[in-house]
């Protein structure tokens, strides 16, 4: 049976060593493994291989420091340590689809892009089985309305938009019943900040006239279609999943700035 909790201290010392020379042996050695069966168990839990996180993630922290400190670039090279510049900057382009200095130079942080450290409840959101394989779907325009707020880190503020819209008085604000969606717009700019996360549900033109909500037109295109298991704060484990681990292994790249959310009628 796979311990989560011992991949989980695996990644706790793969993140404790970032910036120091580390090899699978060390790791496997670290959680007391031989490195077959350590590698066999951490791409079960992680769907990566222990290179392939450790290369993202010192990529993505690098990421980081080109925006938020004015080091050199061959500082952050060796820090992260890649063997030459030349290395790093193909890593990079491999990763965020630019050099190094071109994202310096553009001097904003796109959270999408940037892996995060993977937790336990990663792991065990992973555990919970197969639903996350994708569907291809092809879906017609919708016309939303409802309300709209700014998420940060803090995905509270989303549970919070839906007990407003399940228990408010005012006229027609009960948006949490029926057939529901949720929109996750990213702004381009904006992406330090968070996203725009609108709840709503569909209207035709001759409502959406009449109703000062906010709306959005989104256009016929096709979709890839994951299903979230769990709760709704948890659905940033799915996010994750799907910009980190399915899309790169799918060599796809995330292009669209809106994410839709589809709870069906049965929630």
């Amino acid at each position: 049976m796979l311990n989560t909790t011992l991949m989980a201290q695996a990644i706790d010392f793969i993140e404790t060593h970032l910036r120091e020379d580390l090899t699978v042996g060390d790791i496997a050695h670290a959680v007391s493994l031989s490195v077959y069966y350590f590698c066999r168990s951490f791409n079960q839990a992680t769907h990566h291989t222990p290179y392939d996180y450790l290369m993202r993630r010192r990529v993505a922290e690098a990421a980081r420091d080109l925006v938020q400190t004015d080091r050199k670039i061959i500082e952050i090279t060796f820090d992260y340590r890649f063997n030459n510049p030349e290395t790093f900057s193909r890593a990079f382009k491999r990763v965020f689809g630019m050099r190094p200095n071109q994202w310096r130079k553009q001097g904003r942080l796109d959270r999408r892009l940037i892996m995060p450290r993977l937790t336990l409840a990663h792991l065990q959101h992973l555990a919970q089985g197969p639903y996350l394989q994708p569907v291809l779907i092809d879906r017609t325009g919708l016309h939303l309305t409802g309300l709209m707020t700014l998420v940060q880190e803090d995905t509270a503020v989303m549970e919070t938009l839906w007990e407003w819209c399940a228990y408010s008085r005012e006229p027609g604000s009960q948006l949490t019943s029926g057939d529901l969606y949720g929109v996750l717009h990213y702004a381009a700019g904006d992406e330090p900040a968070g996203y725009f996360y609108l709840l709503g549900r569909p209207v035709d033109d001759d409502a959406r006239q009449a109703i000062s909500w906010v709306t959005m037109n989104l256009p016929a295109q096709q979709y890839v279609r994951f299903i979230h298991k769990g709760l709704r704060h948890d659905l940033q484990l799915t996010l994750d999943y799907i910009q980190h681990t399915w899309l790169p292994q799918a060599n796809l790249s995330l292009r669209s700035s809106t994410i839709l959310l589809h709870y069906g009628a049965h929630f």
